[in-house]
């Protein structure tokens, strides 16, 4: 995964920020969940995002959660709800943004979208 996707938290993991909570040595999460929150895995780490607090799909069910970061917005969002993060978009100052799904095959991100917002 592309280390800009965690920067857009607004901190920096390796400087202890406290946005990150750091679970080390564990590809899922015991029992499946980090204490309810959303959570993504870097290499051999797990972060624990938070809870989520958007619902951007209009089900009822917050499945996202939003950080600003210096250039603009990122979007985390659990489309499956097992708590770990599969669908990262940023939103960029300018009007630009991306957006990367989690192919659980590999493990790697995937660009999935990318445009303007006009």
């Amino acid at each position: 995964m592309d280390s800009e996707f965690l920067a857009g938290l607004g901190g920096d993991p390796d400087e202890g920020d406290s946005a990150f909570v750091h679970h080390a040595a564990a590809p899922t999460p015991p029992d499946g969940d980090v204490y309810g929150n959303l959570w993504i895995v870097e290499n051999d780490r797990i972060w624990d995002l938070g809870p989520a607090d958007v619902d951007t799909d209009a089900d009822g069910v917050a499945d996202s959660l939003t950080r600003p970061g210096p250039n603009g917005l990122t979007v985390y969002t659990d489309s499956d709800r097992d708590g770990q993060v599969d669908l990262i978009t940023e939103v960029h100052r300018d009007g630009g943004f991306s957006s990367a799904r989690l192919d659980r095959a590999s493990g790697e991100w995937v660009a999935t979208d990318s445009g303007r917002l006009e």
